[in-house]
């Protein structure tokens, strides 16, 4: 089992770990990579008897390495991959490599669109002790983004074998957060690829999820209406809808002023209302009450690292290939222009030791969306959590999906038609989902705060000494407060050129 299986009692209060811990890194402190996991810590386990691996880059014989020396060239591989172009390096590597090992087989996704990415980045493994375990993550199986980029990982409970035939329709109608509920989106996602994961589908259906505590947030290629029901959902309208069904679980409380922080490693050229329709409408669901409270208005952030950020990293700018975005044209400068109040940078001020992440000097490659109950501040550095979602996809309509538009001569809005382009995967938490009392539970004593340097809250972070309530980490990959952009700072770009030496004495061409 998962560390989420054991809380920790003290007294009158529950008190829990993260449920996503950071990667451990190469070239920090032992003290920096405190309740970290590396990819051995995966794969390691010689019990794997067969692995599914999805993702967008793989360095197959890097990969390998990671699983028990004794089991690596026994454990049934399947590498699922999008790179459909016969000249793809990606795809032209992994062909390569397989010659090495017998017992990995590539599976290539459907791709229907030019533009879109197989970007999922996920991990299922099926052990001789029957037990399975879905492990969903923001890493490329590369080398240089296990060990030099700071990731995130969401491991689920080892999942028993089912006692009794599932019912599907159960699953289907179950709470939003249920395990029942994340086995039937997680089914759905799987069944998107087709038949060539048919058998996928049928070995998790006799898996139990009844453990998991967490909602299933992805998005396959495809059109949707806006009208789509919460079962059916991709993208930001899965958003959306769950967040519609967290609030509506929710204790009236008392009025909040949420902040929303987007933290990721590429931002796409946008429309530009873009985000007001998709990510901040959808955020802005889990703030406005069924109860009609009066509430603020959300205010959102942005971090992404600057040339500086990259410059000053332990890797210099060689991990600076792996965060995109683009400054060269005059849309392009726009866009900063009217994101800039909104743009924070990676590194931050570090004035206050106790809410330093310490991954100031590991460039992100992790994609982070949490909303805090209010804006952090010097004087209020770390506000509670109200929900988190890690995930592989950016900012951009490709991973997301376009903003819901009608089709020419159609009136009815519900019509309205979101397209999406890539595989995406992620997973969304609450506080209200580890109470004891279930995921419907409307307790006002369940709080989730953001830990820094490890995933385990301390008791002087509960709210009294005689109230009884359950308090979750959320491990931190970034400083608060966060520190903005300087007026004359710019994102960092892969195609733009930094004539100043990094740490390592490099420029970048």
């Amino acid at each position: 089992m998962t560390k989420l299986s054991s809380p920790i009692h003290r007294t009158n209060k529950v008190v829990l770990p993260s449920p996503f811990q950071l990667t451990k890194v190469t070239g920090l402190l032992q003290e920096q990579n405190v309740d970290t996991v590396s990819l051995h810590d995966i794969l390691g386990d010689p019990l794997i008897k067969q692995a599914w691996i999805f993702n967008f880059c793989f360095d197959v014989n890097w990969t390998m390495q990671h699983f028990d020396p004794d089991m690596r060239q026994l454990v049934d591989v399947k590498i699922v991959h999008g790179s459909w172009r016969k000249e793809d390096g990606n795809r032209l590597a992994i062909k390569e490599h397989l010659q090495n090992w017998k017992n990995v087989q590539e599976i290539q996704a459907y791709m229907p669109d030019a533009f879109g990415t197989h970007h999922s980045k996920m991990i299922i493994l099926f052990k001789y002790d029957d037990t399975a375990q879905v492990i969903i993550h923001t890493a490329n199986m590369l080398e240089k983004d296990w060990e030099h980029m700071t990731q995130a990982v969401w491991r689920s409970p080892l999942l028993p074998l089912q006692r009794t035939p599932e019912d599907k329709e159960k699953l289907r109608s179950s709470l939003v957060g249920s395990g029942a509920r994340f086995k039937h989106d997680l089914s759905r996602y799987i069944r998107a690829y087709g038949s060539k994961l048919k058998t996928l589908v049928e070995q998790l259906s006799k898996y139990d999820f009844n453990q998991v505590r967490g909602a299933l947030i992805a998005s396959v290629p495809s059109y949707q209406k806006s009208c789509d029901s919460l079962e059916e959902a991709w993208g930001h309208l899965a958003l959306r809808n769950a967040l519609a069904a967290v609030n509506s679980k929710k204790s009236t409380g008392s009025a909040e002023n949420p902040h929303l922080v987007s933290q990721v490693s590429s931002i796409a050229t946008l429309p530009a209302s873009w985000l007001d329709e998709t990510i901040y409408k959808a955020a802005n669901l889990s703030t406005a009450s069924s109860r009609m409270l009066e509430r603020s208005p959300l205010s959102t952030s942005i971090v992404y690292p600057t040339p500086s950020d990259l410059r000053n990293a332990l890797t210099g700018y060689a991990t600076g290939g792996s965060i995109h975005t683009k400054v060269q044209s005059a849309a392009q400068q726009k866009q900063v222009s009217l994101l800039r109040p909104q743009l924070h940078r990676w590194q931050g001020h570090q004035s206050n030791i106790a809410t330093h992440a310490g991954r100031h000097l590991v460039p992100p490659h992790i994609k982070t969306y949490i909303c805090f109950s209010a804006k952090p501040t010097s004087t209020s550095p770390a506000p509670d959590i109200n929900w988190a979602l890690v995930t592989s996809a950016n900012l951009s309509t490709q991973a997301w999906g376009t903003v819901a538009r009608l089709p020419k001569g159609v009136k009815d809005l519900g019509q309205a038609v979101v397209h999406i382009q890539s595989f995406e995967i992620g997973v969304l938490v609450w506080p209200e989902l580890f109470s004891d009392t279930g995921v419907d539970c409307e307790s006002s004593k369940t709080r989730m705060v953001p830990m820094f340097g490890k995933d385990m809250p301390e008791a002087f972070q509960t709210l009294s000494t005689d109230s009884e309530e359950t308090v979750i980490g959320m491990r931190m990959p970034y400083d608060l407060p966060l520190t903005p952009y300087d007026p004359d700072e710019m994102p960092w770009s892969p195609s733009a050129t930094y004539t100043e030496p990094d740490r390592l004495g490099r420029t970048w061409d």
